[in-house]
């Protein structure tokens, strides 16, 4: 074969071999923000069934691996339990409200690739609820009705123990748990003051004023920010309407989601809690 036809081939066999590499890797490395998760699935090392990523990137190799990702945004979720029975013996009707979301713990990562990879939020939503619900009337059937009105740190153990457990096998963590209503059995409801709604009013501004963004601004974690604390405005909002209106029971759990809200933005590290634990749960 001539020389210069054997130069031209090999030279346009390794050109078409670069092009190919830089189509590959244009069109196959993937990467994930802060509050994602990607998940690599099909053939991957370690014999799991996926590879889950963090705020990362990685080449995705066409045929043998496909890929797909997860949010890690903040679910509010309000359960309802009536008829519960405590240890005492007193039947209540409580209302509880949930903030969760996908965990970045590496184990519970890859349960939620298992088990939520193809849902969709509301699907998620349902499963969440489900779990919650099967375990939180055993909770109160094992405490007073004085710890559960007063929000005990028994219960708080309890519901980390148990269903934060239980949340961790389909990769959820527990963001925040609050109490938001409950009445006894002759439909009276368990006193929430005025004093008391102020009390926690002002310790929600006070979290709101002292948490700082952290994200710059016009980032899509500036903008996942601005939802969030748009969420506990409008919630801090229905808490002094309702309030103003003398519905304290719903300004309560008003008041309770807002806070959740601006927690659960330190906890994802979108806003400094300038190391106060008195008012955040921090990273």
């Amino acid at each position: 074969m001539d020389t210069g036809v054997t130069l031209f081939l090999l030279t346009a066999g390794f050109g078409l071999s670069f092009a190919y590499g830089v189509i590959l890797l244009v069109t196959r490395y993937k990467q994930c923000a802060p509050d994602e998760i990607l998940v690599i699935y099909g053939r991957v090392d370690g014999g799991r069934s996926s590879k889950c990523i963090h705020g990362g990137g990685t080449l995705v190799w066409p045929l043998i691996q496909d890929w797909a990702k997860l949010s890690l945004m903040p679910m509010t979720i309000e359960v309802s339990v009536d008829n519960a029975v405590s240890v005492d013996d007193i039947k209540m009707n409580i209302k509880s409200n949930f903030t969760v979301a996908i965990s970045t713990d590496p184990e519970i990562m890859h349960n939620a690739a298992d088990h939520l990879l193809h849902l969709v939020p509301t699907e998620i939503k349902s499963l969440v609820t489900e779990i919650i619900l099967g375990q939180l009337r055993m909770i109160f059937s094992i405490i007073t009705h004085e710890q559960i009105s007063s929000g005990s740190e028994d219960i708080e153990e309890l519901i980390h123990q148990k269903i934060g457990t239980d949340l961790a096998n389909v990769g959820i963590k527990i963001i925040a748990f609050h109490i938001s209503s409950i009445s006894n059995q002759s439909g009276v409801t368990s006193d929430v003051s005025q004093e008391k709604l102020n009390h926690y009013l002002g310790l929600t501004k006070k979290a709101r004023e002292k948490a700082t963004p952290i994200p710059n601004e016009g980032t899509k974690d500036w903008d996942q920010l601005e939802i969030m604390l748009k969420m506990a405005d409008d919630y801090s909002s229905d808490a002094r309407f309702f309030m103003e209106n003398g519905d304290y029971v719903r300004a309560f759990g008003a008041i309770n989601y807002a806070h959740a809200w601006i927690d659960a933005g330190v906890k994802l590290r979108l806003l400094d809690g300038h190391g106060d634990d008195e008012l955040f749960t921090l990273p």
